[in-house]
């Protein structure tokens, strides 16, 4: 009887330490096989930190406003550039449903990432590089389907310069939409020193 229990235990042990070791390279190969998901520019958080540049620039905008057949023009002082740039900000190539969806194409001073799936809501993101690198423009198309309204979006931001949302919209009984918002940076320009006597 005591070979028995002896044996008994070492094959518990046996037995154990297999299940163990089974487990940890099923543990292993499964953390092995995780793709790693590409990590895109942080749009909104440049935007963000946009945002908080105009917000204490506090400049002078030429804004024009289009809603199907009207428009307006004005000079105004954009007083919440949060609400303003809201549809850049919403952009976010880093959330989990876009991953393995987008294809990303690069020159020496763009980027371009499409889409390969059109259920998706974007469509196209183009981002400028000035040569030191740093992002100087974007352009995004965005296109969102569902049983009650198709909506096709084009933004575009240009740093310094302006930016712009065109949205074309059909909506189920009430027909098609269409708006177009255009704000120009108007720049200071300081007054010409009077010449000397």
């Amino acid at each position: 009887m005591y070979w028995y229990r002896k044996k008994n235990t070492y094959y518990k042990a046996v037995i154990a330490t297999a299940v163990t070791a089974l487990f940890l390279s099923c543990t292993s190969s499964q953390g092995d096989g995780n793709v790693i998901r590409e990590t895109y520019f942080d749009i909104p958080g440049y935007f963000k930190t946009e945002i908080a540049r105009l917000t204490q620039e506090k400049p002078m905008v030429d804004k024009t406003v289009v809603k199907d057949s009207l428009s307006e023009t004005k000079e105004i002082q954009i007083t919440d550039w949060e609400n303003e740039l809201s549809s850049f900000v919403s952009v976010d190539l880093n959330k989990p449903v876009y991953a393995g969806i987008l294809t990303k194409d690069s020159t020496a001073n763009k980027v371009n990432i499409t889409s390969s799936d059109p259920k998706i809501d974007i469509a196209l993101v183009e981002i400028e590089y000035s040569e030191h690198g740093e992002p100087t423009a974007f352009r995004i198309q965005r296109n969102i389907q569902n049983s009650l309204y198709e909506t096709h979006e084009t933004l575009h931001y240009a740093k310094g310069k302006g930016y712009s949302l065109e949205k074309q919209q059909s909506v189920l009984i009430l027909g098609d939409k269409y708006y177009h918002i255009e704000g120009l940076f108007k720049h200071q320009i300081a007054p010409a020193k009077s010449p000397g006597p």
